[in-house]
């Protein structure tokens, strides 16, 4: 006899992977559907699935109950990738897997927003919020190598103390609630207000094959998930339940580890000013309150306040922002500053960056810097200006016309 799990189209010879709560954590044992050996032959839907089973060995076959979470998340991956050929069972078993199918990616449409939700919104973002970045990873034995995967958040909370468990909520739908389902496993991480470039890390939407974690010190804990380096505090959890609230999943953990750091500096915070995204907030925050740190502060991160402001408030009240921020931040770092505040310059990438946003229909920082990647060009300015102008004291201090070509309107 084998069993398939439907919700995930897995298939395993009982002869070397019993089903026990343990082997089947993260999977819905209702849904268990017994049928024999020879059937599996019968079905082109598992043609991966298939291939590598018959290709191993008896001796690896055996050692299959050693390693059996990572042989059922190993299906996992190639059966969920996989659109069924045809399926040669009950209709019940259809129904269920397309259900299933279209729980994980199907989009809520979001209602229409009432006086109540926006006043709602708007109180929400007075309350100072706990910055945390939620990890996870799964091992994928067919490219040998765990895949990490983090994600900000900032609706952490206690729930209780006695068990200690703890919540947050991701947005429906999410690749990260998908991957979490299987996992069973996460860490939270209590960042600092110095990590203000780990919670942009994690606020970006990457691909599956992109790993976060190039540029972030971690270790690895429990289950192989990444613990992230010189945070405020870490706890390591298991899958306590998760329920679907709204346009949420909530998700609770059973705290089973915890590291508290005493030297650690004090815990990011933030609230909402307007309707900006978790990571422009944060990164807004910081910039304000000059608590970002000094290495953060590159090309792209002055293009990245740039285009907050802007396209917030409009060319000409954001550039007030733009230009005493910048100011007040080299100020609060007068030791770390080579170049200084230039005014020329400021008011150039103002003009580019506020053209480019009225030509480019974009929703997030990363997309518009994916269309505009002209801005990342140093050389960008030489074009509109020659260098006996651009670093003449007067345009130092005030801002002067390009002598090249005439900036956009």
């Amino acid at each position: 006899m084998m069993y398939r799990i439907v919700n995930h189209l897995v298939a395993i010879p009982t002869s070397c992977l019993i089903p026990t709560a343990a082997t089947l954590r993260g999977h819905n044992q209702r849904f268990l559907v017994p049928f024999a050996r020879t059937q599996l032959y019968q079905y082109s839907f598992f043609p991966d699935a298939i291939r590598l089973w018959n290709s191993l060995p008896p001796t690896t076959v055996s050692k299959v109950v050693a390693c059996k979470m990572d042989f059922i998340r190993t299906f996992s991956l190639i059966c969920m990738r996989r659109k069924p050929m045809f399926v040669n069972q009950t209709s019940v078993t259809r129904c269920f897997c397309q259900k299933a199918s279209e729980n994980s990616s199907k989009k809520i449409d979001k209602p229409y927003e009432s006086a109540v939700d926006r006043l709602y919104k708007k109180l929400m973002g007075k309350v100072p919020q706990s910055v945390v970045v939620v990890t996870t990873a799964e091992y994928d034995i067919l490219k040998n190598r765990w895949m990490n995967k983090g994600l900000t958040c900032t609706s952490f909370t206690n729930v209780s103390y006695h068990p200690p468990i703890v919540s947050f909520c991701v947005n429906h739908p999410s690749k990260m609630h998908d991957l979490l389902l299987r996992t069973q496993h996460f860490a939270i991480h209590v960042l600092g207000k110095d990590q203000v470039a780990y919670s942009l890390e994690f606020a970006k939407h990457v691909n599956d094959d992109i790993d976060q974690f190039v540029r972030v010190p971690h270790t690895q804990g429990h289950e192989g998930i990444p613990i992230i380096a010189g945070c405020s505090a870490v706890m390591q959890c298991r899958v306590h339940s998760v329920h679907t609230v709204g346009d949420h999943h909530v998700w609770y953990g059973s705290v089973f580890d915890a590291v508290v750091s005493d030297n650690a500096p004090d815990t990011l915070l933030y609230y909402f000013k307007s309707f900006r995204s978790v990571g422009d907030e944060i990164f807004i925050k910081a910039f304000e309150d000059a608590t970002l740190p000094y290495e953060d502060w590159t090309h792209e991160a002055h293009l990245r306040m740039a285009w907050t402001y802007i396209t917030e408030y409009g060319k000409e009240k954001a550039t007030p922002f733009i230009r005493e921020g910048i100011q007040h931040f080299n100020e609060q770092n007068k030791d770390k500053v080579k170049f200084g505040y230039h005014e020329t310059i400021t008011g150039f990438y103002i003009s580019i960056v506020a053209d480019s946003v009225n030509r480019t229909s974009a929703l997030t920082f990363d997309e518009f810097i994916t269309k505009n990647s002209f801005l990342f060009d140093k050389n960008v300015i030489s074009k509109y200006y020659t260098k006996d102008r651009l670093y003449s004291d007067d345009a130092r201090h005030s801002f002067v016309t390009p002598d090249i070509c005439p900036l956009p309107c």
